[in-house]
């Protein structure tokens, strides 16, 4: 049943999302903090199977994050427009294109776990012609968390979505 609520929540905040923050109606929420997960703080990708050290495309590190626009609050959906800074550090890269798996973990005031979102977020490693070489590249992405209002959120964790190989290739 929570799934299908999650899902028919994501879909309605895709099709009215542009509504709900021009809305006269929403109201401006103070926005949670945000903590980021020390062990999913970084990301390593690679173009070959299996993943060693020896094969990592690149390594990407969760930098920063903002709230650029206001949380909103309308009726009982709420929404954190989050802004993202990736820093992208090219190791073996033959692609410009890069995807990463990223998670918002939302705690209640028992610091408990009550709700968990996923998002992928696409990008472009930068590339000089001159060199012919990948340049370190910063990322910004923005991800509307978008939650209802039945519990109260004290603070956002964010972090990637690791395997077990990955886990244990950073640590």
């Amino acid at each position: 049943m929570k799934k299908i609520l999650i899902f028919l929540l994501l879909f309605l905040s895709i099709s009215c999302s542009s509504n709900l923050l021009t809305k006269k109606s929403a109201e401006s929420i103070n926005c949670p903090p945000v903590f980021f997960a020390s062990e999913n703080r970084n990301y390593l990708s690679s173009e070959e199977k299996p993943l060693t050290l020896d094969n990592v495309s690149f390594k990407a590190e969760i930098n920063n994050y903002a709230f650029n626009k206001p949380c909103v609050q309308e009726n009982d959906i709420r929404i954190f427009p989050l802004d993202i800074l990736f820093i992208i550090e090219p190791i073996k890269s033959t692609s410009t294109n890069i995807s990463l798996p990223l998670y918002v973990a939302l705690l209640d005031s028992d610091k408990q776990l009550f709700e968990m979102q996923y998002f992928s977020i696409s990008g472009e490693i930068s590339y000089d012609l001159n060199t012919e070489n990948y340049l370190e590249t910063e990322l910004s992405n923005s991800i509307d968390i978008i939650t209802l209002n039945h519990n109260p959120i004290s603070s956002l964790v964010i972090g990637f979505m690791l395997d077990k190989k990955k886990e244990e290739l950073l640590n």
